[in-house]
């Protein structure tokens, strides 16, 4: 078993313009864990860790030994388990669900609005994209028309998925005036603690810092915005990559979650917003799920979940879905790996004591979330072999 010891560093194939490779990169710095950074435009890449996963993929670890692992949270699971190292995942009870919790809506809601910031707005930052976002990892010109030669089929690929999530005129406006709250929830959040859940990091942080650096705080046009309406929390951004827990702005803080397995008030008004922005998009994910599992009712264990007609993914798709959002239809298509990743949050509040469980049902209703907190999808999705299946 690799323990990430100094003499046996890890490979992190995945630049830092990518939205999961954040997270990953941002918890292997805080846990202390050696590791080599590689782009994908490496040739090792394309010839032997494609293959193995099957289709293309970022961000991949891979061990000394060969081991690949894709999924971000699965990475940082592992290394909970079997790295020395200050705890990210809390102890106490209700702290690690709301950890759990706020890192998949984190990681999983804010694809959208990454996406959404940098290409709506790409003519205001196009070169920046063109050059280093896209340029740096996929392209080895070094020139700028070789790189916009190199990169022009992937950016035309990421920029039509904007369609695929439903962002367009009607959508935009709800889109961001969400976004525009969750600043100044996270703003407000930011001038009391270093980190989403307290002094220390943990799963609440990795998956926000997801979506937070490598679109909404790197990429020009969304970067002015954020130091200019809610520069706290591009602080936090920049902290989140600085090995060590204690900031110098709060000294006087122990690096550690609140005493009692309490949760902040600041944390709470910001998990309040995701309740109110993402709960019926996130319904209707599992609804479209479980209409999948009800009209296949002889599918076994070990059925690939995925629409037959799509290609190899992170983000398999079975169709679209359609919910209501600051009073706007949205049409999108739904995500399997966001189905599963509720259903680990499911999994850990399932797991609660009986009176820890009385102490966050309340919490969560308190916080708008009850409806999708009670949800359970019809089967159960497991994630072997870099694919999604029924488990």
């Amino acid at each position: 078993m690799n323990t990430a010891n100094d003499m046996d560093p890890v490979t992190l194939w995945g630049p830092i313009s990518s939205f999961y490779s954040g997270k990953t990169r941002a918890y292997l710095i805080k846990k202390g864990i050696p590791f080599r950074l590689f782009y994908p435009s490496h040739p090792r890449y394309m010839a032997e860790i494609v293959p193995q996963i099957g289709h293309f993929a970022l961000p991949v670890l891979e061990f000394a030994d060969g081991r690949l692992i894709q999924d971000s949270t699965d990475t940082i699971v592992h290394f909970e388990q079997h790295a020395n190292g200050p705890a990210m995942i809390p102890a106490s009870p209700v702290q690690r669900v709301f950890a759990w919790l706020l890192g998949c809506l984190g990681s999983q809601c804010m694809w959208k609005l990454g996406l959404h910031y940098r290409w709506t707005y790409l003519e205001e930052q196009r070169r920046f994209i063109e050059e280093d976002a896209f340029g740096r990892p996929a392209s080895s010109a070094r020139d700028l028309a070789g790189r916009r030669a190199d990169v022009a089929p992937l950016m035309a690929q990421f920029s039509g998925k904007l369609h695929e999530l439903g962002v367009n005129e009607l959508t935009i406006p709800g889109i961001e005036a969400a976004y525009e709250d969750l600043l100044e929830r996270l703003n407000a959040h930011f001038y009391q603690y270093p980190y989403l859940m307290g002094a220390r990091p943990s799963l609440a942080d990795f998956g926000f810092i997801a979506p937070f650096f490598a679109h909404l705080s790197r990429d020009p046009y969304p970067s002015q915005h954020m130091k200019c309406h809610a520069p706290n929390v591009f602080r936090w951004t920049e902290r989140m990559f600085e090995p060590g827990l204690v900031d110098p702005e709060f000294p006087d803080l122990a690096p550690a979650w609140p005493a009692d397995d309490t949760i902040p008030a600041t944390t709470l008004s910001v998990l309040e917003n995701l309740f109110a922005e993402f709960s019926a998009e996130l319904g209707a994910m599992i609804d479209s799920f479980d209409a999948w599992v009800d009209a296949n009712p002889g599918a076994t264990a070990g059925t690939v979940i995925q629409d037959p007609e799509e290609a190899g993914t992170t983000h398999p798709s079975l169709g679209w879905i359609e919910f209501h959002a600051r009073g706007v239809k949205h049409r999108r298509r739904d995500s399997i790996d966001t189905v599963h990743h509720l259903q680990r949050v499911f999994d850990v509040v399932d797991a609660l004591p009986a009176s820890e469980r009385r102490r966050f049902d309340a919490l969560i209703d308190a916080a708008g979330g009850t409806a999708l907190m009670t949800r359970r999808p019809h089967r159960r999705i497991d994630y072997q072999d870099f694919r999604y299946i029924l488990a």
